[in-house]
């Protein structure tokens, strides 16, 4: 049987001994795409999820997805844009005070606007760097 993990990452050892067990992992822009396969990842783990995103339909899929294949789960659900701070904020103060502790972050939500229409001091330090260096990128590189 084929695999299609490289084998130096490949989880089954993870999911097999449940290396998150009792670790709080919260994701944001868990509602599709690496987020909610993170999330997925993570179950499996098991690890205790807090998902957040914007799209309580979606959220709530994948919340179901999770609960289904990893009966047992732990998950709470939490829709929120996270370029709200004080939204953001709560969700992560609500994350503790039910599970006690917060112990992983995956940043996944995110938004991407034609350059000239970014706003860069509104993005944080990391983005502010990332947005000053790509003014000074040479000609014909991207």
């Amino acid at each position: 049987m084929a695999c299609s993990v490289y084998p130096g990452i490949d989880p089954a050892a993870h999911f097999a001994n449940k290396t998150f067990a009792g670790k709080v992992v919260l994701i944001t822009g868990a509602s599709r795409g690496l987020g909610a396969t993170a999330a997925v990842q993570f179950a499996k783990t098991g690890a205790l999820l807090a998902l957040v995103a914007r799209s309580t339909d979606a959220l709530e899929e994948v919340r179901a997805s999770i609960v289904k294949e990893t009966p047992g789960a732990k998950v709470l659900t939490f829709v929120v844009d996270v370029k709200d701070p004080a939204s953001a904020e709560r969700a992560v103060e609500e994350t503790v005070k039910h599970y006690g502790k917060l112990d992983v972050l995956v940043a996944n939500a995110g938004t991407c606007l034609p350059f000239e229409k970014r706003e860069c001091m509104r993005f944080g330090r990391g983005v502010l760097m990332m947005e000053l260096a790509y003014r000074h990128r040479r000609p014909g590189r991207s």
